[in-house]
């Protein structure tokens, strides 16, 4: 194994934002007197906990606070699939409940990245909002206009940057933590598992780093290095291979995701084995399938493996992605299902692709972990069991015709969530206690 400099190691927990009170972080000349977005506990909340946000814009006419704060009732037949199930004329929108109607008795569910939009209040170039939220990660942004709403632009909250944009990746929004009170929150909302390692030993470290991929460009990866990681360990790390979705980038599992945080855990309670993460752009090749099997093929593992303390047998290593992602992950597995000894397909697939082959037992090698969300836009949809079907349903229906297994042998696994990062980092979660390496 080559010795390298690493280019940029941050301890996850540096990357993340304190769980119980979130001030905000001072970034470029915008921060003046802004806060950016605090977590406070309040007794008189009905969740337990009041998060207030602040933003300093003079110039600014109107700003509006847009994040993931809505809910829909447990396994509401409305909701499923975005509305799989409705009438002509009905809306999904129409079953989502806003921040200021949830309830604890609601046996309700996180649903969405930014489906809540509202004005904030101006006093004097300061923009405030304040809500109550049950326990969770959220992810918000700000709306600016500077026309009387005509029109606005998205902006990161200044005080509130997420770590990647300052280690190259761009996220367009700011992320927080609110913390589960068992008192007056349901289990729903208990979402620890997902935070920070309360023991800063039990905290892996994030790498950013640039290797020559396809073309000969240089190309950023983030790793994932587990807390007790050791480039001398007689047994070699296996690794997980995690593609983002559409419009994403490499930052996007570790920060949204908050990858790291749910493996830490995992490994700290003996739930899975030490293992690295490593992401990758494929937005850079256009989600030309091809170009991307080639990349990962014959530049980033062979880069991974020469420069960290990982086996080289492909059943210790994974691949798994997200929605655009999840189609990359099947056409990964089409490509060579000898490449990686597990397959994790989540929120979409590319039935349409399959191949046409006289033998399939190539294919029943690997492990296949196939999952959604309920109120996933790509369970199931318009373009199922047709040429272009590329839904979560379609695919599993494909493999149960040809007799390959998956999910050991259960079906789809499908969690209470959308098409957004309440579902995948649960999908995440179960992957690795389930089925990753057992």
């Amino acid at each position: 194994m080559k010795k390298m400099q690493k280019a940029a190691a941050i301890p996850v927990t540096v990357l993340m934002l304190s769980a119980m009170v979130v001030p905000g972080m001072a970034f470029a000349e915008e921060a003046v007197s802004a806060e950016g977005v605090t977590v406070e506990a309040n007794a008189d909340s009905n969740t337990g906990y009041t998060v207030s946000f602040s933003y300093y814009n003079e110039e600014a006419t109107n700003v509006q606070i847009m994040g993931g704060f809505q809910f829909y009732a447990e396994n509401d037949e409305n909701v499923y699939a975005a509305g799989y199930n409705l009438e002509e004329g009905d809306d999904v929108n129409n079953y989502f409940l806003d921040p200021q109607d949830w309830t604890k008795d609601g046996d309700l569910w996180h649903v969405g990245d930014a489906g809540y939009i509202a004005d904030m209040e101006n006093n004097d170039g300061v923009w405030t909002y304040t809500l109550d939220l049950p326990g969770g990660s959220y992810l918000y942004q700000y709306n600016v206009s500077y026309d009387n709403g005509e029109t606005y632009e998205a902006v990161v909250d200044p005080e509130n940057i997420p770590y990647c944009n300052e280690l190259g990746a761009v996220q367009v929004r700011s992320q927080f933590y609110v913390p589960y009170d068992a008192e007056k929150q349901s289990e729903n909302e208990d979402w620890t598992w997902l935070m920070p390692a309360e023991n800063e030993e039990d905290r892996g470290t994030l790498v950013r780093e640039t290797y020559t991929g396809l073309d000969d460009a240089e190309r950023p990866v983030e790793i994932y290095l587990p807390a007790n990681y050791d480039e001398n360990r007689e047994e070699p790390y296996k690794v997980l291979y995690l593609s983002h979705g559409g419009g994403g980038d490499e930052a996007d599992w570790l920060h949204q995701g908050n990858a790291g945080n749910v493996v830490d855990r995992l490994a700290a309670d003996g739930a899975c084995e030490e293992f690295l993460i490593v992401t990758m752009n494929n937005t850079e090749f256009e989600w030309d399938y091809d170009k991307i099997f080639e990349n990962v093929s014959e530049y980033l593992i062979p880069y991974v493996e020469e420069n960290y303390n990982v086996s080289t047998e492909a059943a210790d290593r994974a691949f798994a992605g997200l929605s655009m992602g999840g189609m990359t992950t099947t056409e990964m597995y089409y490509r060579d299902p000898s490449l990686f000894g597990y397959f994790g397909i989540f929120s979409g697939s590319a039935e349409f692709d399959f191949p046409e082959l006289d033998d399939y037992s190539d294919y029943a090698a690997p492990t296949l972990f196939i999952a959604a969300g309920w109120e996933d836009m790509a369970l199931i949809n318009g373009n199922y069991q047709t040429e272009e079907d590329n839904t979560t349903v379609g695919f599993a229906e494909k493999l149960d015709e040809l007799g390959i297994t998956y999910n050991n042998g259960e079906g789809v696994y499908i969690v209470q969530g959308g098409h957004d990062w309440f579902t995948w980092p649960q999908i995440l979660k179960n992957f690795v206690e389930t089925t990753l390496w057992k």
